[in-house]
């Protein structure tokens, strides 16, 4: 008869990035289907087939690493990763930017602790409703089920250019390449008690 031990689980610290987090950062965006456009050698992705789907609203999302940012870190790697803007900062209306986990934070609920950090956060600094738009149904009812959003309605699926950067240093660019089954996002909203 063989005794197996249980698998001792590392904690894992919901916190906000540092500049070193930068690589850890990158690499969990991979697996939203981030493509890096631009940026320094250690975060450029060669790999972008000529069969990936590339599309591109008429917006840059400007996303400063060091605030409005969280990653989920295990003392090892960098788990997971979300960030967050205004909407409409005079309205208190925030939405929600990225949010990505690697395959070893979504057996831990890792997805779950980062938007509910980043959730938190928007109620600290005022905001009274949160969107989101998402063009993965299992998403969007993860969304609905977990957290309560409702769906406002369905948009044709566009994503923002994305320039990142950590108080001004490391700057990357990078674009979402797209699902080739989802051709609508799902608009969904939260309103803050």
């Amino acid at each position: 008869m063989t005794i197996t031990e249980p698998r001792l689980e590392q904690s894992i610290a919901i916190r906000k990035p540092d500049y070193a987090d930068l690589g850890g950062i990158f690499h969990c965006l991979r697996y939203y289907n981030l493509h890096v456009l631009w940026g320094d050698k250690e975060h450029a992705d060669s790999d972008f087939g000529d069969d990936h789907i590339l599309t591109v609203r008429n917006s840059i999302s400007h996303i400063n690493l060091a605030d409005k940012s969280w990653v989920a870190d295990d003392g090892e790697n960098i788990l997971g990763f979300c960030c967050w803007d205004w909407r409409d900062e005079a309205q208190k209306s925030a939405k929600t930017v990225l949010i990505s986990v690697t395959d070893a934070g979504k057996t831990r609920a890792v997805g779950k602790s980062l938007q509910q950090r980043r959730q938190d956060e928007m109620r600290e600094r005022g905001a009274v409703d949160l969107h989101t738009w998402s063009d993965d149904p299992r998403a969007v009812k993860w969304y609905q089920r977990t957290f309560g959003y409702e769906v406002v309605g369905q948009e044709p699926i566009r994503h923002s250019l994305h320039r990142f950067h950590y108080n001004g240093q490391g700057e990357v660019w990078a674009v979402h390449r797209g699902f080739k089954q989802y051709d609508m996002l799902t608009h969904l909203r939260l309103a803050f008690q």
